[in-house]
């Protein structure tokens, strides 16, 4: 039983250590930095040059939701960034609490399924302002596009390695 117990406490550690690589990716914004982030011009630039033929009204929408989705997920990155503080704090105790060890990886899976939920409804609205041609290039794209802030984060893909 506590071997069980044991197994799954180190697979949702393992789990949260994954997905705490992939938030940690947006502390930096995108075009912080030399040759990271996104290409001059921010992320309107950067959608109208991965979509074609986006109107005005189509990139004011897009920021608009863009801002959106950021207000509510921005709170969300914060907390999850003490979760982690506290984590590490319980995980290095004399004497660990393993109650209290799950619960903080409980309360991490819950930040981490909200804020899923919040850029999946952001990809859901784009979607629903595009056009029938962009939506299928969107789609195709849509990963490259919706993750532009982690682009930078190991550097640029060629030239020179980034000074640090």
């Amino acid at each position: 039983m506590k071997k069980n117990l044991l197994n799954r406490s180190l697979l949702i550690i393992m789990m949260i250590a994954a997905m705490s690589m992939s938030t940690n990716v947006f502390a930096q914004g995108p075009g912080q930095g030399k040759g990271k982030g996104m290409k001059k011009g921010g992320p309107a630039m950067h959608m109208k040059q991965m979509i074609p033929d986006l109107t005005e009204d189509q990139m004011t929408k897009i920021k608009s939701l863009r801002l959106e989705t950021m207000k509510e997920t921005t709170p969300l990155k914060a907390q999850m960034k003490e979760k982690k503080a506290h984590l590490n704090t319980l995980a290095i105790a004399e004497k660990a609490d393993m109650k209290a060890i799950e619960k903080t990886i409980d309360e991490m899976g819950a930040i981490r399924v909200q804020m899923m939920k919040a850029h999946a409804k952001m990809r859901q609205g784009v979607r629903a302002i595009l056009t029938d041609d962009q939506r299928v290039i969107f789609d195709s794209k849509a990963g490259k596009m919706m993750s532009h802030g982690k682009k930078g984060h190991h550097g640029p893909k060629s030239g020179p390695p980034c000074k640090r």
